[in-house]
Parts: structure tokens; sequence; C-alpha cells
């Protein structure tokens, strides 16, 4: 006869076993990977519903060949584990079309539903193919982090763009425009990139003293970016050491700079990530012996191009 302390020992054990092995998290093979085409998925598919997504087999056509290249250069342990992880996301959002029927019309949750579905189905159809598709010189690699992004790597991000310019100085105003160009060397940390580099715009304003002249002012800086990335818009935080210096004066005055900016940005083309937004900053020039305290404020368009090898 069994004992009965070892009875209800075997009986407690068995109804564990299954709580215990169905609580273990999945394992995440290739995380780094994974994390690399979801960024890439999410961008594609984000941009193909900006543009109005309306019949799925059109738009789904529409993406996959951008999609695949992503998907040949992921390993497959990274592509199952989006899916899987997209399968999961999507039924706790719901049926997009029962949740419609719920609040009578597109709201919130539908639209999160919708594309999550969307996602996951274009990962789904994209893999479903891409065994026969993928060229046969690309390779898949474990770590591989997306082609739509700047993450986990080096870039060189080149930004042009024309400028309003307002300036107090000495008491009286000045306004005018101008345009630059800046070449920002940066690195991605995820959601997150850093960038540096040198910057030099210029432009006609009118003088302090006489409204009816102009007087041409070259303006180098040093930028320093935080650049905050959301899907396919990016939020720039800027400080900069600036110069200042003037087609009749030469001498070289020096101040600082605090900035803001927004931009949108397209699917990649070849090696460019292409973007436009727009960008606002306060500069501040200190006194010195050939000029006086001076207030810049700066804002207009800004179009860059983020070369990425």
């Amino acid at each position: 006869m069994i004992p009965r302390a070892f009875s209800l020992t075997l009986a407690l054990g068995l109804l564990l076993v299954p709580v215990t092995s169905s609580a273990q998290p999945r394992v995440h093979v290739d995380a780094r990977g994974a994390a690399g085409v979801r960024a890439d998925l999410e961008r594609i598919v984000a941009g193909e519903e900006g543009n109005g997504w309306f019949l799925d087999r059109t738009h789904f056509d529409a993406i996959y060949p951008v999609l695949l290249q992503t998907v040949c250069r992921a390993s497959s342990a990274a592509r199952e584990d989006v899916l899987a992880t997209l399968d999961e996301e999507s039924k706790a959002a719901g049926d997009p079309r029962e949740l419609f029927n719920q609040d009578g019309r597109r709201s919130s949750r539908v639209d999160a539903a919708l594309h999550l579905q969307r996602m996951r189905d274009a990962l789904q159809r994209t893999l479903d193919t891409a065994e026969r598709d993928c060229p046969f010189w690309v390779r898949p690699a474990v770590g591989y982090d997306g082609r739509q992004t700047d993450r986990n790597r080096f870039s060189l991000s080149l930004e042009t763009g024309g400028l309003f310019q307002v300036r107090q100085s000495a008491g009286a105003w000045g306004y005018g425009a101008g345009g630059g160009v800046r070449i920002l060397p940066g690195y991605g940390f995820g959601r997150v990139s850093l960038l540096g580099g040198l910057e030099l715009t210029g432009g006609a304003m009118t003088n302090v003293v006489s409204q009816s002249q102009f007087t041409i002012n070259y303006l180098p800086a040093i930028p320093l970016v935080l650049r905050i990335h959301d899907t396919n818009w990016h939020y720039d935080f800027e400080i900069a050491g600036v110069g200042l210096f003037q087609g009749d004066n030469t001498a070289l005055s020096m101040g600082t700079r605090v900035g803001l900016g927004i931009g949108l940005s397209a699917l990649r083309t070849r090696f460019f990530i292409p973007w436009a937004g727009l960008a606002v900053a306060y500069e501040y020039y200190f006194e010195n012996d050939r000029r006086p305290m001076a207030h810049f404020f700066r804002g207009g368009l800004r179009i860059g191009f983020q070369w990425d090898p």
C-alpha cells in the first residue's frame, strides 16, 4: 500500500506540472534580430497606412518587395519570434471587425487592432514565399538590425534647408532669410540616436541700424542632437556652440543654441533614408569688443538624408 503522505505529494506534483510548464516564457533565440525585423515591419506597414489603406491585397503586394529585403537577411529564429509575438498581440487586441461592430465606428482600438493584424498578415505572407523569392546571394544573419532604421550602427546624416531669421541686438530688430547645410555623424541606440558634427548657415538680414540696408550673416556651429524615433516620425532636441561673423564685420562672436525639430522619414532607397521636417532654434551671442550681445530666433524647413552603406 502506498503511504498516504506519498500519495498526496504525488498528486500535488502532477497538478503543478502543467501549471509550471505553461507559465514558462518563450525563449528568444535571436532577440536582437527580432527587434530589427519588428522595427522595419512597423515602419513599412505604418508608411503604407499613411498613404490610405483600402484594399488589403494591393497594399500587401506594394510592401512585399520592401519587406522581403528585411526578411531575407534576418534569421529564421528572428522571423518566427516576431510572428509569434504578433499572433499574441493581435489576439489580445481583438478582432477588428468585431470591435468595429461594437463601437460603430473606426475607434482607436479598432485602428490598433487593424495595425497589428496587418503587420502579422504582411509578415506571414512574406514568410510563405521568402524561400522561393529571396535571392541566392543574400544570406540570413543572426542579430540582423534591419534596413529601415539606424539601430545599433553608425550612420551619416546630410541635412539642409531654408530658414527665416529674426535678430535682436542693441535694442533694434533685424529680419531676413537664408539657408544652410550640416553633416552629422551619429549612432543609433534602438529608438534613440545621438548625432553631432558641423554646420554652416548664412543669409541676408536687414541691418539693425538701417532697415533699408542688408547685412550678410555667416553662422558656423557645432551641433549635438538627441533624436527620438517614433516609427516614421522623429523628434530632435539640440544644443550647439555657435559663431557669428558678417560680411562687413569679420570679427567672430561666440554663442549657444537650443533647438527643437520634428521630421517624417520615408522608406529606405538604396543607401539613403530621406526625411523632411521643421526646426526652430534660439541663439544667444555674447558681447565682445567688436559686436554687442545678440539674440537670434530661427526656424524653417529642413530636409535630410541618412546614409548607411
